[in-house]
């Protein structure tokens, strides 16, 4: 709804600046997936990065002020290394999320223009009942389960590096 062309909020603010509004899903569709997934994902990442953020350790903190370090090496040596691990798992959860967006590429652009805006999970949809290749969409599903598997795999080893450190 916010990005609709005629009574979007974005088309509202593009008319009050005298500019023409976007059609965001058709000129922008991956963009504008993007933005979508963006705006559904962005508060739980930020809940378990805040909460990882409020744990570190005030005495550290101000072990470092007082050791002199800047800023710029309180967050490379000190808040970075601490936050590893919730980014990391903010990053598994999303990434698995990720490969199986279907709804909101159906419902906006439904794949295109075209396949500009198709993902693994739309393109195996479109090919098992759009174009009744059963035995393709299957290879494409054992595909997405093999990737899904290859990078929980590389970022779990990940978390246990951080975890024995």
């Amino acid at each position: 709804m916010l990005m609709n062309p005629e009574y979007g909020l974005f088309a509202d603010i593009s008319r009050a600046f005298g500019q023409q509004p976007i059609d965001w899903f058709a000129q922008l569709p991956m963009f504008s997936i993007v933005v979508i997934v963006a705006w559904q994902w962005l508060p739980f990442a930020t809940l378990i990065l805040l909460t990882a953020l409020q744990s570190l350790s005030e005495e550290q903190k101000e072990a470092s002020e007082m050791d002199g370090a800047n800023f710029v090496n309180r967050f490379i040596y000190i808040i970075m290394p601490h936050m590893a691990r919730a980014i990391t798992v903010v990053i598994l959860i999303q990434t698995i999320f990720l490969l199986g967006i279907f709804a909101e590429v159906l419902v906006t652009t439904n794949g295109g223009p075209g396949y500009n805006s198709t993902n693994l999970a739309f393109l195996v949809y479109r090919t098992a009942l759009l174009s009744f290749d059963v035995g393709g969409a299957s290879a494409g599903g054992v595909i997405a389960v093999i990737l899904a598997n290859i990078v929980a795999i590389f970022l779990m080893r990940a978390v246990g590096k951080n975890l024995d450190a």
